[in-house]
């Protein structure tokens, strides 16, 4: 499996905030876990609350320790109070780390194997969400 560089955290980062100003968003935090869940990179835009950091850094461990962008979490936490129940279930047991909300990506590689994932926060989740789709596929990773 291949690994995301540093670099390319970095670029990653800087290509959500860029989408994000283009469409004038309020100031995100964004986050790039490696495959095992480990903080690659982060940043934290200036007037951005505090709370931003854990929420990026849980969408984008949620989406990694359930192998699904966190858009799909959202759905099945729609769908009523088994879904939810199990969500819930798992935030439990994960010590709150799992937000069922857009805005966290799974990054793949050529082979399509999971290398990172990215979460933002600070926008209305699909918002955030849409910026790290654009910035993801722009740097020539795929989605799914």
């Amino acid at each position: 499996m291949t690994e995301l560089s540093l670099q390319q955290a970095n670029e990653l980062i800087d290509e959500v905030l860029r989408v994000a100003r283009d469409r004038a968003m309020p100031p995100l935090a964004v986050a790039v876990l490696d495959s095992g869940a480990r903080l690659k990179a982060f940043q934290r835009e200036d007037g951005v609350s505090f709370l931003r950091a854990d929420i990026a850094q849980a969408k984008a461990w949620g989406a990694l320790a359930m192998a699904c962008n966190t858009e799909q979490l959202a759905q099945r936490y729609r769908q009523g109070e088994v879904q939810q129940g199990f969500i819930d279930a798992l935030n439990t047991m994960t010590g709150g780390k799992i937000i069922p909300l857009p805005g966290g990506v799974l990054v793949r590689n050529d082979s399509s194997e999971i290398i990172a994932a990215v979460g933002a926060a600070g926008g209305p989740s699909e918002d955030d969400e849409a910026c790290v789709c654009s910035a993801i596929e722009s740097l020539g990773f795929k989605l799914s």
